[in-house]
């Protein structure tokens, strides 16, 4: 039989040698069909479910959304949607290092043919002769005899020669096996099932970044980055005018409102990122990420206009994220609330900065100048002025270019964050 699902599964650590790199996540974090596979990932390591079937990352028509048709087209190394979105998910799970995939399933090989055959005989004459449907489905069939052989094969030296009375029906595959569903995937979705392993360090260390991936997200930071397959970005606002224009035809009970997969296909705004955003500021609670229909969100504020889609329903809340502090290392820029600081990498300011924020739980302290010039370089005598200097600039920067008067304070020999900024 294949294994059970509800076995405890192994507890992997956090390898420091398995480094993913910002363009890595980045690329992950750009693409709405991806980031969707990773919020579906995260909300399941979280809940501690570790079996899934290909059919619960197929949300809507994904072979009609632009970005699965161009990657198909481009790259030929697919053979349906379905399989493109089954090895992305792999990808993401490896790359990522959010976990390893112990196994790969097909249940129900005896239905498969049957299954092939009556979506064969459902189509119009005028495309059952399509010379590329022809060579689809013959793909589909071999694969299903080449899993057949296989599982027959597994059967005959596992019981010696004695046909079970109740064989398995289904066969777990090893890495070649794998690639052998790259047709066959477009049917047997609902019956391709992997089994992983997260490792739950990793996946609070993608929780945090892709928090700061949608905060710049919302600030245009990324209006230029754009995937293969998008002609434009719509500014923030402008994506949130539309979908605040796409929901308000869609009728809603209580607050609540389902949204259709299709949006996912929707170029006028990208659906998993204005959730994503939403959800990270509180406005609203999507139910279930990996929902079988579609999405039910519950929106807080009420009435639902655009302005409730940029206030938190606490004005405490909302006074906090104005004036709250954070020090972005990898774009060296220094963020109270909306406001910006950009510091010039590598220089005195931004090692401060770096240097401050480096543990989280030491944010907060008094900072002496020469406890930060030792841990900028030990093996140097660097004096406190160099870093007297830089925290008086900053002071400076932040007085003239924001609302806030008392953010630092400095003294010859320290420099310390008012701790209202920090909480």
């Amino acid at each position: 039989m294949l294994k059970d699902s509800s076995e405890k599964t192994e507890e992997l650590e956090l390898d420091p040698e398995n480094y993913v790199t910002e363009e890595e996540s980045f690329d992950y974090f750009n693409s709405d069909i991806r980031l969707l596979a990773i919020k579906i990932l995260l909300e399941s390591c979280a809940q501690g479910k570790t079996v899934f079937t290909l059919e619960q990352f197929l949300k809507g028509e994904y072979w009609k959304i632009d970005e699965i048709s161009w990657e198909l087209q481009d790259t030929g190394d697919y053979g349906s949607a379905e399989d493109l979105v089954m090895q992305q998910i792999i990808s993401i799970l490896e790359t990522l290092n959010l976990g390893k995939v112990k196994r790969i399933s097909v249940t129900h090989i005896s239905e498969l043919l049957q299954e092939t055959v009556r979506d064969i005989m459902s189509m119009g004459t005028e495309d059952a002769a399509n010379d590329d449907i022809v060579d689809h489905y013959t793909g589909v069939i071999e694969e299903i005899f080449n899993l057949k052989k296989l599982h027959e094969k597994r059967l005959k030296t596992e019981y010696a020669g004695q046909y079970p009375l109740m064989p398995k029906n289904g066969i777990d595959l090893d890495k070649y096996f794998q690639r052998q569903l790259s047709y066959i995937s477009k049917i047997a979705a609902p019956f391709i099932e992997f089994e992983v392993s997260f490792i739950d360090e990793r996946a609070k260390e993608i929780e945090k970044e892709l928090e700061t991936y949608i905060n710049s997200f919302s600030q245009d930071e990324f209006i230029g980055d754009l995937s293969p397959y998008l002609d434009k970005r719509f500014y923030f606002s402008k994506q949130l005018s539309n979908f605040f224009d796409y929901i308000s035809k869609l009728p809603h009970i209580n607050g609540a409102i389902n949204i259709p997969f299709s949006t996912l296909g929707d170029a006028n705004f990208e659906i998993v990122k204005m959730l994503s955003y939403l959800e990270m500021k509180k406005l609203i609670t999507v139910k279930r990420w990996n929902d079988v229909d579609v999405w039910n969100v519950t929106f807080h504020n009420a009435p639902i206009t655009l302005e409730s889609l940029t206030s938190n329903p606490s004005s405490m809340e909302t006074e906090k994220l104005k004036t709250v502090l954070s020090f972005d290392e990898a774009r060296s820029i220094l963020r109270i609330g909306e406001f910006k600081i950009k510091l010039q990498k590598n220089s005195d300011q931004f090692h401060l900065f770096r240097i401050i924020f480096e543990d989280p739980s030491e944010i907060s302290k008094e900072w002496f100048f020469s406890e930060i010039a030792e841990k900028y370089d030990i093996s140097r005598n660097i004096t406190d002025k160099k870093f007297y200097n830089a925290a008086y600039q900053v002071s400076q920067k932040i007085i003239r270019d924001t609302d806030f008067k008392d953010v630092l304070t400095t003294t010859s020999q320290s420099v310390q964050i008012n701790p209202k900024y920090l909480s």
